[in-house]
């Protein structure tokens, strides 16, 4: 097997799974920076895995790698009851806040305004996450993922309700403090 078929089989499940693996992970996890790793480890045992044994015997790449997911999730879990893990939304790459502040804001036109609105950005994560980590994790799957209030109310075991409230309410609380 080339490695040219290889790479080609990897970024076609990764670009099929990507989005139903992040949904997975984060709203498994305590933080959105511990689900990029996750996520990243995820994939990297993905590609370790073919690239070693190939990938004739996968029925279902999407199984393969969500049953993968679970395992890191697990392995996250045992290691975060060692140590104590909180949620740091500052530690953001300025890609993800710049796809969080499109979620979060009107479309800019100028450089100015898009920098500006990228330090807002970061400015209400912070807030968020400050406030209540819970939160944060909904604003990432609504705005990130997109994911629909009721898939994320199932994924997070809330209320869609609670998911509703949480999310609409700290919306109009940043409007009025960020006086947007």
């Amino acid at each position: 097997m080339g490695s040219d078929t290889l790479e080609a089989y990897f970024n076609k499940v990764y670009q099929d799974t990507f989005r139903a693996v992040s949904r997975f992970v984060v709203s498994k996890c305590g933080s959105i920076q511990e689900s990029e790793d996750i996520v990243q480890n995820i994939y990297t045992r993905f590609y370790q895995r073919i690239a070693k044994k190939g990938y004739d015997d996968i029925e279902s790449a999407e199984a393969f790698v969500i049953n993968i997911a679970k395992f890191e999730c697990r392995n996250y879990f045992s290691l975060s009851k060692k140590r104590s893990v909180g949620a740091n939304f500052s530690d953001y790459t300025e890609e993800q806040m710049v796809e969080i502040e499109a979620g979060l804001s009107k479309e800019q036109r100028g450089l100015e305004d898009v920098l500006c609105n990228e330090i807002l950005a970061k400015q209400i994560f912070e807030d968020i996450a400050n406030d209540d980590p819970v939160v944060g994790r909904i604003f990432y799957l609504h705005f990130v993922c997109d994911m629909k209030l009721d898939e994320i109310a199932k994924e997070l075991d809330m209320n869609l309700s609670t998911v509703k409230n949480k999310l609409y309410r700290t919306i109009e609380r940043q409007k009025k403090k960020f006086d947007l």
